[in-house]
Parts: structure tokens; C-alpha cells; sequence
């Protein structure tokens, strides 16, 4: 038997909303914990391993693209979702994006304090990656710009007599 209940999309939305939300705080906590772990790793002053700095700034290039990236895959990603794949999609297309954003924060941050200690860099990776979780939470402007392009694509209704 199917719900006829026209809240229930925007529940469902809602629900997903909170989830997403949370699962962005969570990444946020945990790339903390592991910059602050960094922080008290203890190095003897002028450890700085000469062989591996260039991947300082490269580390920190590279979080700088997977941060951008994500926020381009989940706009052009959005822009195919469909009130009927809504269900399957939409979690999905967060979690990506909240994945590149952590895998680029967690390469520069622990590159850059535990492989080769410079806390300028791995700061600067950590903030990045903080703003790009931010600059992808969800709103609830995807689901109104969801329900515009659903009723564009609906035919117009036919009158019977």
C-alpha cells in the first residue's frame, strides 16, 4: 500500500538533512582530535626532514583540490536529482563530498605534523578543510529547488468533463 501522505517527502528530507549535519560535525571532531593529536607529537627542535618537504606545500595543493572538487561534484550532482531517485541519491552525494574533504584535510594535517613537522601548513589544510565541510552542508534550498524542477517536468494537468 503506498503513502499518499504529501509530508512525507519533505520529512524524509528533513531527517536526511539532520543526518548530513551531523555527519559534517562528526568529520569537523574528528579532524580536530587528530590536529591536536599532532600538535603533541614531540619532535626535537629542527626536525625537519630536508628529503620529504616538498610535500608540505603539495599536501596542502592537494587538499586545496579535493576541497574544491567536492563542492563541484556535489553542485553537478545535485543538479541531476530527481524527486524519484531523491530516496537513493541525495545521502550519497554528501557523503562524497564530505569524504573529499576529509581524505585532503587528513593527508595535509598529518603530513604536515606527524611526517614532517610544519604547523603553518598543516594549519592552513585544517582550515580549508573546515570551511569546505561548511561550504557543504546541506540547506533546505535543495529540496525547494528540487520540488521547482519536479513541477517544471510535470505535464500540465488535463481537464475532464
Amino acid at each position: 500500500m503506498e503513502n499518499k501522505n504529501p509530508g512525507t517527502p519533505e520529512i524524509k528530507f528533513y531527517l536526511i538533512l539532520r543526518q548530513l549535519k551531523t555527519l559534517g560535525i562528526v568529520i569537523i571532531i574528528s579532524l580536530t582530535i587528530i590536529f591536536v593529536a599532532g600538535l603533541f607529537v614531540t619532535h626535537a627542535p629542527g626536525n625537519v626532514n630536508k628529503q620529504v618537504a616538498i610535500l608540505n606545500p603539495v599536501s596542502l595543493f592537494f587538499c586545496a583540490i579535493l576541497c574544491f572538487a567536492s563542492l563541484f561534484i556535489r553542485r553537478k550532482s545535485l543538479k541531476k536529482l530527481t524527486l524519484d531517485n531523491f530516496s537513493r541519491k541525495y545521502f550519497n552525494i554528501y557523503v562524497i563530498a564530505y569524504a573529499l574533504c576529509e581524505l585532503g584535510g587528513i593527508f595535509c594535517v598529518t603530513t604536515n605534523l606527524f611526517v614532517n613537522q610544519n604547523f603553518l601548513y598543516a594549519s592552513a589544510g585544517y582550515v580549508v578543510t573546515v570551511l569546505y565541510v561548511f561550504l557543504n552542508f546541506p540547506s533546505a534550498r535543495d529540496f525547494r529547488l528540487l520540488n521547482i524542477k519536479t513541477e517544471k517536468h510535470q505535464p500540465p494537468p488535463t481537464e475532464t468533463k
